[in-house]
């Protein structure tokens, strides 16, 4: 039987990951052949999922589905048409397993403490709708054609070329923009590409739904104060919230830094998600993103 495996966006962010932990993790008798699909010339099979299908050489073990947008773009089209093609593809013979990443953003919560699977699933966001829009997609397809499905609904996801809110705060903290707030003590769900990668293939053949994150959803304070230790220890300061709060007054009328009223309400609520379901489910210890971020020792092989 074939243990061979498709990635889609293996080029990708999550992609490098992903092929990173299979090379450490997977037996290398018989070593399974890792196949790609995008829209890059290296892909295996060069397609763009958002307008075309693609016919498969082979029957594969596992696909992970990695393609897809949680921060810019077309979400409608990265979402929920590449997530339709792809199955269109592999209808003449389906995988024996598909791994999807999908967000926590299927929630709709804009704050909370430790949500659950058993959540509503009510998307206010075009990512959460078209997310969850996307898991609809694999679940029917996936039961029809006796296929084991895993979806991974993640928080902002830490690491190399990382995107979206970690991104823009990493960079803010290099300009020097980001002030830390003397009364904010909200905490937040975040975790490690590292750990997305090890749990996508210690599932492959499990399925599933879960929420993955690094069970310590630090504080905004101690995540910034992490990140600055990884370029050369840079120094955040503190605003009083008074003064804080007279400053994003001003920003309503005066655009300074993507600070106003709005986004200073947001670095006050709690936002966390719980990860039972997924430890309960395999032997995984998931990595403190900030204790990572601050002890790690890069080096020439580290992603």
């Amino acid at each position: 039987m074939s243990n061979d495996i498709l990635i889609t966006a293996a080029g990708g962010f999550l992609g490098k990951y992903l092929i990173d932990e299979l090379r450490r993790s997977l037996p290398t008798e018989p070593a399974p052949i890792l196949h790609a699909a995008g829209v890059s010339p290296f892909n295996h099979y060069e397609v763009n999922l958002i307008k075309e299908t693609f016919e498969p050489t082979q029957k594969y073990d596992t696909v992970f589905h990695l393609l897809g947008s949680c921060y810019n773009g077309d979400f409608k089209g990265l979402n929920v048409a590449c997530t339709r093609n792809l199955l269109d593809s592999l209808e003449k013979n389906p995988p024996n397993n598909i791994v999807y990443i999908s967000s926590t953003e299927v929630y709709g919560a804009e704050e909370g403490v430790e949500i659950n699977e058993n959540h509503e699933l009510e998307p206010i966001s075009e990512v959460g709708k078209t997310k969850l829009e996307a898991e609809e997609l694999l679940q029917k397809w996936c039961s029809a054609k006796n296929v084991k499905l895993t979806i991974l609904r993640s928080p902002n996801i830490v690491g190399t070329g990382m995107k979206g809110p970690l991104r823009q705060l990493v960079n803010s903290i290099y300009r020097g923009n980001y002030h830390h707030i003397d009364d904010e003590t909200a905490r937040m769900s975040i975790v490690h590409a590292t750990d997305v990668a090890r749990v996508m293939v210690l599932l492959r053949h499990i399925g599933g739904t879960y929420n993955i994150t690094d069970g310590e959803n630090p504080s905004r304070h101690d995540l910034a104060e992490a990140l600055a230790k990884r370029m050369n220890n840079k120094r955040i300061y503190t605003l009083r919230a008074k003064r804080a709060r007279t400053i994003a007054r001003i920003c309503d009328f005066i655009p300074l830094f993507s600070f106003n009223r709005k986004t200073l309400a947001e670095r006050y609520r709690t936002l966390t998600f719980d990860n039972t379901r997924l430890i309960n489910k395999i032997d995984f210890k998931p990595s403190s993103v900030v204790e990572y971020l601050t002890t790690h020792n890069y080096d020439e092989n580290s992603l």
